[in-house]
């Protein structure tokens, strides 16, 4: 029963196919989808940035406290010239107590639960007392000019020998050396080195006796971040909830005309070319609807006349047709064109030391390159006569270079053929060449044929000249006619030969060999359109 099916019912049938056997997404959920997805990245990349951003601001904030605590401590331990009793009781002092290095338990539910009692800030989650002076630092010691520990927190490395911890470089003399290093435990800490200097005389310095190196937490910096991520990642939720309520409703208003036009569309696969779709808005989804409108006007007058030509006419005649139908009558009519006959030298010899199948494939790979060739130069394959070939420049639709055209197309089926060739001889292959024949003038196109079997072809003396040059022409030449020469003369170049008796005509006919384009003699459109310079 598939096979008895009518090509628009058979189109229809794909399409029902194409949707129940694939995976069928609705545009509506597309359109959801994007929409709350570019609102997700929005809101993704505007809390990284703001993570990054005040993770930097923290850093800094927590850097530049240390290096005030670490100046003071150094100030003070100037004073004393390192005094081992004093520098321990400046480090005793600037210690924080233990409790203060005690991290809150900061978790996305103590974050939702601030938030329910309309209240977030630090203070709330962590208890007063945990707040306590100079917070964050876990480690202080001062180091003389040989490198011995003078005093530290852990008094059990004083009169140590001060080893920096890995990834921290030794000091050099800088005003403060900050540095950042992870310690085996996996903790991230700064270390803030400043240098102890005595007799400071205003801006001349002092003598350099040691250095004293803070260590402080990174950890703080973390804890307040996430606050602000977590703050940012509770506004985002919300915003994607209405993101998708109002992308839900934007999506159904823009999807119900579209779905007018589907079931449009699929009425015309079926065959139904009676459609009709009421416009409802004045934008862009209007304009589609009033698009689908003269369409469905336009099918109606192409599928005439492709009904009425299908049968005779060639596919590049059928597709000049279409882009507009107006330009082309139905019957017969006079018109201006070029004709070009090509024919293969050498079939007759080929054919009698050869098999049938080898001549055949030998003949289609010329008759291949020479369609190929015409086709691309505008043209239209008229018809194949054993080895010979029939191309006609300006039927149905004229343009003014329609010879110009046609000797292009020669002589790239000349050099083609070469290249053929060439290639064949390399592998012992036989070879062949083309002898071609143009001619210009007025003839009649039109249906010639029977009703039951038609072509759209040209008659007329200027078609016979045509073949008659080519039936002439040698191997490898081109030659065309006077008519020809005097549309193209400004182009090419060509030998004028000794004029020529043929069949069917009492006078001599003056012929031109083409040899070449001339050198930079462009295009007929980079020559302002015009065939006469």
């Amino acid at each position: 029963m598939a096979d008895k099916l009518t090509p628009a019912a058979k189109s229809r049938s794909d399409t029902l196919k194409f949707r129940s056997k694939k995976c069928y997404i609705s545009l509506r959920f597309k359109l959801t989808f994007f929409v709350l997805l570019t609102i997700g990245s929005i809101m993704a990349l505007t809390t990284w940035l703001t993570y990054q951003q005040q993770q930097r601001a923290l850093r800094n904030e927590v850097v530049q406290r240390g290096a005030t605590i670490a100046r003071s401590l150094a100030s003070s331990a100037a004073e004393t010239v390192l005094n081992d009793l004093v520098c321990a009781a400046l480090i005793h002092e600037t210690m924080p107590d233990a409790q203060a290095s005690i991290l809150p338990n900061l978790t996305f539910e103590s974050i939702l639960h601030s938030l329910s009692n309309d209240v977030f800030e630090y203070t709330q989650m962590v208890p007063a007392s945990q707040i306590l002076r100079n917070a964050g630092v876990v480690e202080v010691l001062m180091v003389d000019t040989s490198k011995v520990v003078v005093a530290h927190n852990d008094i059990r490395k004083v009169s140590m020998k001060y080893r920096p911890p890995p990834g921290v470089k030794a000091y050099q003399g800088e005003d403060v050396l900050v540095q950042q290093y992870t310690t085996k435990s996996g903790a991230k800490r700064f270390d803030i080195a400043v240098p102890i200097l005595v007799n400071r005389l205003g801006t001349q310095g002092g003598k350099y006796i040691g250095v004293v190196h803070l260590r402080m937490s990174q950890d703080w910096v973390e804890v307040t971040v996430k606050q602000a991520a977590y703050k940012l990642l509770i506004v985002m939720g919300a915003i994607l909830l209405i993101g998708l309520m109002a992308s839900m409703i934007l999506a159904n208003f823009i999807t119900r005309p579209i779905k007018k036009l589907v079931n449009g569309v699929l009425a015309i696969a079926s065959g139904n070319l009676d459609q009709k779709i009421k416009v409802g808005s004045n934008d862009e989804l209007g304009e589609l609807t009033s698009a689908f409108n003269q369409m469905t006007i336009s099918l109606k007058e192409k599928e005439l006349i492709k009904g009425a030509f299908s049968t005779y006419v060639s596919s590049q005649v059928m597709d000049e047709v279409l882009k507009d139908p107006r330009r082309m009558a139905l019957g017969g009519a006079r018109k201006r064109a070029t004709m070009m006959f090509a024919d293969i030298r050498g079939f007759t010899a080929m054919s009698e030391t050869m098999e049938p199948e080898q001549v055949v494939s030998i003949i289609n790979v010329y008759l291949s390159l020479q369609t190929e060739i015409v086709l691309s130069q505008g043209g239209i394959l008229d018809k194949f006569v054993g080895d010979c070939s029939m191309a006609v420049f300006g039927i149905p639709l004229s343009r003014e270079d329609d010879a110009l055209r046609a000797v292009r197309a020669a002589l790239e089926i000349q050099k083609a053929v070469e290249t053929v060739n060439q290639r064949r001889r390399k592998s012992g292959e036989k070879t062949v060449t083309v002898g071609i024949g143009i001619n210009t003038g007025e003839v009649v196109s039109g249906n010639m044929g029977s009703p039951r079997k038609m072509d759209y072809t040209v008659i007329g003396d200027a078609v016979n000249l045509a073949a008659r040059l080519e039936s002439v022409a040698e191997g490898g030449s081109i030659l065309i006619s006077e008519n020809t020469y005097q549309e193209v003369k400004y182009w090419i170049q060509a030998e004028k030969l000794s004029p020529l008796i043929v069949k069917g005509k009492q006078e001599k006919v003056f012929v031109y060999s083409v040899k070449s384009m001339k050198a930079g003699a462009g295009t007929y459109e980079s020559n302002g359109g015009s065939l006469h310079g």
